[in-house]
């Protein structure tokens, strides 16, 4: 839903912006939320993809694609959240799952950490 007009000004042509860098081939990436907007008077605006916004600069349509992308909420933010629901006897499960893999990892990690010092001393050996 770009904008038919601007201002006033009918709207004669509408694409997608270029990036102002190329693929690894040298072929045009296309921004296709950032339009480049040309008018009937000739001269170029550029507008988002999603409403009437547009602006003289290609650099003010980026920020202004942030609110129709909403808030982002990332998978450990929608756990917790999540968790705040959930019953205590569910709450303490998940807290022994989680002892139980720091446990594991923490085995693992001191393993590992002494194979790493056991290769060291090989390495030190047939190096002298």
């Amino acid at each position: 839903m770009t904008a038919t007009d601007v201002d006033g000004v009918a709207v004669v042509d509408d694409q997608p912006s270029t990036a102002p860098f190329r693929d690894r081939s040298g072929n045009p990436i296309y921004l296709r939320q950032t339009r480049v907007l040309t008018l009937a008077n000739g001269t170029v605006v550029y507008g988002c993809a999603h409403c009437d916004y547009t602006s003289a600069n290609v650099n003010s349509i980026r920020p202004h694609l942030g609110k129709h992308n909403g808030p982002r909420r990332t998978r450990a933010t929608q756990d917790k959240a999540g968790a705040l629901d959930l019953p205590l006897t569910d709450l303490l499960k998940r807290l022994e799952q989680l002892n139980a893999i720091t446990a594991e990892r923490d085995e693992w990690k001191a393993r590992a950490q002494s194979a790493e010092r056991r290769l060291k001393q090989l390495r030190n050996a047939l190096s002298a």
